[in-house]
């Protein structure tokens, strides 16, 4: 009798083991796949591309026709966190007149500029407006384009290149004005440069041309070529000027690639500074010869169709694909989706983020357009408190006073 009672007693021990057992084990498969949906979205993509070796160098392809899902693409994804600062207005000085400006960041400034729109602005880190750099005109220190910028904060210098320029203006912050930099090439419109001050030095980006030497060099401050790719190593068959080359420095390495015509099948490179070579590392194959606008990232390349459009291309929208990296997966895209449900994926959104930030300035009246569209009622508690708290920071300004919104969020590593 009492063997059978301690046997009993021992079964329901078991079974009530066995099911502590059994619950612990689903917290933690609940755990698991909470933790495995926020990293699943490539999964949930197809493979899009593959690696090829071509000529020694691992190119990664991207088959366009292999591309058929097509998603918003999470902010999460990209960037660490989105922060959201009001641009100072002011005055009329401060105030940020277009949509989509072209944005450079250091440590504690943001630099703003817009072609020949105004000059540039220089901005505290928090959005306070401090002074123009330079002037629009053709006097000492003055542009009547910019066509990229330089911040070094450590040297206290800004160096800006105008449009089809043989010399690049210096300045400090304070927008005192320095000897110019003498070019070793005259330029075409569409460069860029970037600036080692600790050694004096320039690295240049130049569009192909059929009156182009050198695609990328890196020079002195007196001009003196030190070394460079020559683009007929490169380029062959140049018939036209190409519009421009992107090179926006978003990870360590120095991206170009050539735009503004049916170039369907050419590579992505990246200038190799100790072996003076360009390497290439991503291409788009396929029937689809207009996939024309390839664009870098820390863990991702953005492809986009070229199209030709008007001065204001704030609202056109042009069809776009995402490779990731390292999963080869991806899908077409419309824009980048906030956390709080904005959906950002301009023509020109890509083209005006310099260095490692994700970067987007637009009116406050547009944003306001933008959150009327978010479905509130699908958010979590936490997204509606991101999303109240960018209602606050247009509410504290005047309703009949235009400001400009920076959403702003460093690239993931």
């Amino acid at each position: 009798y009492w063997l059978s009672i301690i046997k009993n007693n021992i079964v329901l021990a078991m079974k009530k083991l066995l099911f502590f057992l059994s619950c612990i084990s689903a917290l933690f498969s609940c755990g698991e796949t909470t933790k495995q949906e926020v990293k699943s979205f490539w999964d949930q993509c197809d493979v899009i591309a593959k690696r090829e070796v071509i000529n020694g160098d691992t190119v990664i392809v991207c088959d366009s026709k292999l591309v058929k899902q097509k998603k918003n693409i999470p902010l999460d994804l990209l960037v660490d966190s989105i922060e959201v600062i009001k641009m100072d207005n002011k005055n009329e000085e401060a105030l940020i007149s277009k949509r989509f400006v072209h944005t450079y960041f250091t440590e504690n400034y943001i630099g703003v500029t817009a072609y020949s729109y105004f000059p540039m602005k220089l901005f505290r880190k928090d959005g306070t407006f401090l002074r123009h750099i330079g002037a629009i005109g053709q006097g000492p220190g003055e542009y009547t384009v910019i066509d990229a910028i330089d911040m070094d904060e450590k040297n206290d210098r800004i160096y800006i290149l105008p449009f089809s320029a043989d010399y690049i203006l210096v300045y400090d912050f304070k927008g005192n004005i320095y000897p110019r930099i003498k070019l070793a090439e005259s330029l075409l419109y569409g460069s860029t440069i970037k600036v080692y001050g600790d050694k004096k030095q320039v690295l240049v980006t130049k569009p192909i041309s059929p009156d182009t030497n050198y695609y990328v060099w890196i020079q002195d401050f007196e001009g003196n070529l030190i070394q460079g790719a020559k683009m007929s190593d490169y380029y062959k068959d140049v018939t036209s000027f190409s519009e421009s080359t992107i090179t926006r420095l978003r990870t360590d390495a120095v991206e170009l690639f050539r735009l503004g015509i049916p170039n369907g099948n050419e590579f992505l490179y990246h200038y190799d500074i100790p072996k003076n070579r360009l390497e290439p590392k991503f291409m788009v194959n396929g029937d689809d010869f207009d996939w024309n606008i390839i664009h870098e990232l820390p863990h991702q390349y953005v492809v986009q169709k070229c199209q030709r459009i008007g001065a204001d291309d704030d609202e056109l929208f042009t069809q776009k694909i995402i490779v990731d990296k390292k999963t080869l997966r991806g899908c077409y895209f419309d824009g980048f989706e906030t956390s709080f449900g904005l959906i950002y994926g301009q023509y020109s959104i890509l083209y005006a983020m310099n260095g490692p930030y994700f970067s987007i300035i637009d009116f406050s009246s547009k944003v306001s357009e933008y959150i009327q569209k978010i479905k509130e009622e699908s958010l979590t508690s936490k997204q509606k408190q991101e999303l109240q708290k960018l209602k606050s920071i247009i509410a504290e300004n005047d309703a009949n006073d235009e400001c400009s919104i920076l959403f702003r969020g460093k690239f993931k590593n």
